[in-house]
């Protein structure tokens, strides 16, 4: 599902970059009815009819809304999202109502309140005329004064819409303007209770710094203006061709300020992008002299599938004189853990094996590693056991447990009697092998004959003379302990033997490592 969030340092003017100009054509109304409501009703009778296909939407209002001034990183739906979702917080539906509005030639200010956000229409002004009223008092796109916007308001300047009254509200707070005044049967407002309380609003808000006289007042934070924001000050709304630009898990900041961003973890990949300019993925960016640090710990590297023409990934793009910080973790897999495939045979009619207890050694030598080392046993093996399991588990380690015959290994036929493998056999099967690293032939004698291997052999531990089932555990434990623990074959080999002379298992010069 398409989701593309921003995430906001303290820099309020950037929403206007999450406006876009066009909407779904379910929220565009014909040219010609367009302006004929101007003509006729002027822009309140427009801002009715549009309020109207809002109501439409069956969105659901989810409650306040974090301030985007305060919440550094706070997660905003786009309107894409919003309308899918069709559920929104207050902030979310603001900017649905802005970009509405902006789709039919109508100039908003996006009103920001502490943990609410509405609406006001200008009643003079279109999006495509230049932003003259208003300049003295807005700074750059944004006023803070909250006389000033109530002065306008009651000059008619403009018309406040208390945003969520085209939503359903599910538990709306009744001690506060955008609670009251809700149908009993469809949860939402009607246009003329949604201007109530947009006015209401604003009469019963506090300048930012001013100590509250109530639970329920808020501080007014900022009003946007949108159009001068985006024609004026290069807050370029993401649908513009000219520079579309979409951010995901990334900062922007302009105006000098720093952008920063912090992502663990891979984080949701969305399914697919809208065509854009430039993509911003697990990035910052910023402009006008500000710095940009990104932060990816165990975040995916792998750029988007996007058409971009520009596309920045766990990067950081300052512009303006400004410092680039990166500093970039991937992802780290864990590697699967080493098969060691253990096979036993104790025929019958040759000195006794116990080959319960020793498979129960075994284990207990690999029970420490269960991430790096897997135990698969295979008790009284015949050959075709052996070659069954070397084609299904691909094991990186053999270890094969049985007695020997003049340097042939002992098996099992079907009978439990014994089956002599001759070496050669054994041998290529061991070669035909590509996941084996290494072999140990704990068998008495094994190494007799056995002086050099041929092309494409791992290594090969076999036994000179005669070993003890003590000796023989000392060994095994020393080698899978240095194996666990990342060494090589003839590293783990060494600790085998010295762990033989340590234990005082003896026998420390039988193990034989050819290779």
């Amino acid at each position: 599902m398409p989701r593309y969030s921003e995430f906001l340092k303290p820099e309020p003017r950037a929403l206007a970059r999450i406006i876009p100009r066009a909407v779904p054509p379910a929220l565009r109304l014909p040219p010609e009815v367009r302006r004929d409501l101007l003509q006729r009703e002027g822009v309140e009778g427009l801002t009715r009819e549009l309020y109207a296909l809002l109501r439409d939407q069956s969105i659901t209002w989810e409650g306040a809304s974090p301030d985007p001034s305060v919440a550094a990183g706070s997660h905003i739906r786009t309107i894409d999202a919003t309308l899918i979702e069709k559920r929104g917080a207050s902030l979310d539906l603001a900017l649905l109502f802005c970009a509405v509005c902006l789709a039919h030639d109508l100039a908003p200010l996006l009103i920001v309140l502490e943990g609410h956000a509405f609406v006001a229409v200008s009643t003079e002004r279109a999006s495509h005329q230049p932003a003259d009223e208003g300049e003295p008092a807005f700074t750059q796109g944004m006023l803070t004064d909250l006389a000033t916007l109530r002065n306008r308001v009651a000059r008619g300047l403009y018309l406040p819409v208390e945003s969520t009254g085209f939503a359903i509200g599910a538990s709306p707070e009744r001690d506060r303007p955008e609670g009251r005044g809700r149908e009993w049967r469809s949860g939402c407002m009607s246009f003329e209770r949604a201007v109530q309380a947009g006015r209401e609003q604003l009469d019963a808000c506090v300048q930012h710094g001013n100590a509250a006289s109530s639970p329920v007042q808020r501080a007014f934070r900022y009003a946007l203006d949108i159009v001068t924001l985006q024609n004026r000050y290069g807050f370029t709304p993401v649908d513009d061709p000219g520079d579309s630009r979409v951010y995901l898990c990334s900062a922007h900041a302009e105006g000098g300020g720093d952008a920063s961003v912090r992502n663990e973890g891979p984080g949701d990949e969305p399914s697919a992008l809208p065509d854009a300019d430039r993509v911003y993925d697990r990035s910052a960016h910023a402009e006008g002299g500000g710095n940009a640090r990104v932060e990816n710990r165990g975040a995916s590297s792998a750029p988007s599938s996007t058409g971009a023409r520009r596309t920045y990934v766990g990067s950081a793009h300052a512009e303006d004189g400004g410092t680039a910080t990166v500093v970039n973790e991937p992802q780290r897999t864990p590697a699967a853990p080493l098969i060691v495939l253990a096979a036993y045979a104790a025929p019958r009619g040759v000195a006794a094996l116990a080959w319960e207890i020793e498979e129960r050694a075994l284990r207990d030598c690999l029970a420490p590693y269960p991430e790096r080392l897997r135990f698969e046993p295979l008790p009284r093996a015949t050959p075709d056991d052996l070659h069954r399991a070397l084609l299904r588990l691909q094991p990186a380690l053999l270890h094969i447990l049985s007695h020997g015959d003049q340097g042939d290994l002992l098996f099992e036929d079907s009978s439990g009697d014994a089956h002599p493998l001759p070496r050669a056999a054994l041998l290529q099967t061991i070669a035909s092998t590509p996941s084996l690293r290494c072999v140990i032939l704990s068998a008495c004698e094994s190494a007799a004959g056995l002086t050099a291997l041929g092309p494409g052999m791992p290594p090969v531990i076999a036994m000179r003379a005669a070993i003890s089932s003590e000796a023989a555990r000392a060994f095994a434990q020393g080698f899978y302990d240095a194996i666990a623990a990342g060494h090589a074959v003839r590293a783990a080999y060494a600790a085998g033997c010295n762990r033989m002379r340590l234990t005082g298992a003896g026998g420390a010069d039988v193990p034989v490592l050819l290779a």
